[in-house]
């Protein structure tokens, strides 16, 4: 596919008028002209104002779909940025995997997934494959997608004090495009639309939470990079057929079993922690619970508890009652999740590591923030702004704070090499292993330091049996 693409500039003959041409406009290819009909039925629809269209993701395979079939045509769709040869600022000694990653997404026409547990350098490889790619192809320009503010700042860093150039901006009230960019998914579904044909390598960093269908695809959708790149630890068997039809296949993959043995992470020990609450703590999650019970009985006896909907229809007959039992229902849960047995247990934790960094999830925020008032500890939520969260973490990284809780804010991508003491707090009876929630928490506190040993304590409780009438009301 390198190769179609390197024949763009035979093709952009704009003084062959006679030529069919093809642009691009709001996320989609528009052709014009007397093109060949076996291209036109195998990739366009007609639109009723007598032109053809295809989504713009389709660019490179329509190109070489030409270069095969000598098909020619006049391209006005990409406008990608001119980018001078980048020279990284410091030397560059990957692992003998990254090389093999980057070769074999190389190998796969520049389209493709890697997978790489948490720690295992995605982002170096990233600014790797961009440097060479610099070299080998001067229009090479970049746009890196990642799923937080958080995160698009550190990449900003990071390519800024490697590469020594103006490193742009979209999100966060910021729109600054440069031939190397970075984005969050939220400004990318907004705007790639619009400025779709201006990168040719499009990095998808994260990639197995953020698009999984709907609007969610329109960030690979409606944009004609001809090189993709995609980088998560944990692919999603659901999304796999989109995934590999909007940015490619897995051309490489590596276990986190695997890069502790070759040393690129940390070892760890799972330390579960099962707790059972006290009859006093029982007593007084059911109390609280008591009105939405009265409610669904009687709903029951009067025969409307038919389906899903029947609170809704409930509302209907006793609109104060069902106010009040959601009210006690939500308080109920709340009480669980900060039952002083949970609290007792977290402060013999981390009273045992006063020397450690440690990294404290939680299910929620209003569990987040109870913690962080118990215990006076940092708390890292989506609620604060940037220049807070980027204080906590700076006061992490050189010393001056030893732990911080969070929900799931710093689930994904965040850097903190020192981290090496986890306490994953859950509300279930026990902790799925291989969930993504549970690898992504796990492995921010994996990247390799001389010496480190890392821990996750894992704490979970077998809380009283929730009922379907309960996850529906809440």
């Amino acid at each position: 596919m390198a190769a179609e693409i390197s024949k763009l500039g035979s093709w952009n003959c704009r003084q062959m008028n006679n030529l069919p041409t093809i642009t691009f406009y709001e996320g989609m290819l528009q052709l014009k002209g007397e093109a060949n009909p076996t291209l036109i039925s195998k990739y366009f629809k007609q639109h009723p104002l007598n032109y053809f269209i295809s989504p713009a993701y389709k660019y490179a395979e329509i190109l070489k779909f030409c270069s095969e079939n000598n098909i020619r045509l006049e391209d006005r769709a990409s406008q990608f940025f001119d980018i001078s040869p980048i020279v990284h600022s410091e030397e560059l000694d990957p692992f003998d995997f990254q090389i093999e990653a980057i070769k074999a997404w190389e190998k796969s026409n520049r389209r493709g997934l890697i997978v790489l547990p948490t720690g295992a350098g995605k982002s170096f490889l990233t600014r790797l494959l961009i440097t060479s790619l610099a070299i080998e192809d001067t229009r090479s320009s970049v746009l890196i997608i990642v799923p937080t503010l958080v995160l698009l700042y550190q990449w900003h860093t990071q390519l800024r004090k490697a590469f020594g150039i103006d490193i742009g901006i979209i999100g966060d009230d910021i729109f600054d495009l440069q031939p190397v960019t970075i984005t969050t998914y939220a400004s990318a579904r907004i705007h790639m639309a619009h400025f779709g044909n201006r990168w040719k390598l499009v990095v998808y960093d994260e990639v197995h939470r953020k698009i999984s269908g709907g609007t969610s695809s329109n960030v690979a959708m409606f944009c004609l990079a001809p090189y993709r790149l995609g980088l998560t630890a944990t692919p999603s068997e659901k999304n796999f057929n989109l995934l590999s039809e909007l940015i490619g296949p897995i051309v490489y993959e590596k276990s986190t079993e695997e890069m502790i043995e070759r040393e690129v992470l940390s070892v760890f020990e799972r330390i579960p922690v099962r707790l059972s609450p006290t009859k006093e703590e029982i007593n007084e999650f059911m109390k609280l619970k008591a009105p939405m019970e009265k409610i669904w009985h009687r709903a029951k006896e009067h025969h409307r508890v038919k389906d899903g909907a029947w609170l809704v229809r409930e509302r209907m007959y006793y609109p104060d009652d069902v106010d009040l039992a959601q009210h006690t229902l939500l308080r109920a849960y709340r009480y669980w999740q900060s039952i002083p047995s949970r609290f007792l247990r977290l402060k013999e934790i981390l009273i045992k590591h006063l020397k450690d960094r440690i990294l404290i999830f939680t299910e929620s925020r209003n569990a987040a923030y109870e913690i962080s008032q118990r215990f006076l500890i940092p708390a890292v939520t989506a609620d604060i702004d940037s220049d807070e969260r980027a204080f906590y973490l700076k006061a992490f990284a050189v010393g001056k704070c030893r732990a911080i809780v969070t929900a799931k804010a710093l689930e994904e991508g965040i850097d903190l090499p020192d981290a090496n003491v986890a306490i994953i707090l859950s509300g279930r009876k026990r902790l799925q292993m291989e969930t993504i929630s549970y690898i992504q928490r796990r492995g921010r506190i994996l990247r390799k330091r001389k010496g480190k040993e890392a821990l996750v304590y894992e704490i979970a409780w077998a809380a009283p049996q929730s009922s379907k009438k309960e996850s529906e009301a809440l």
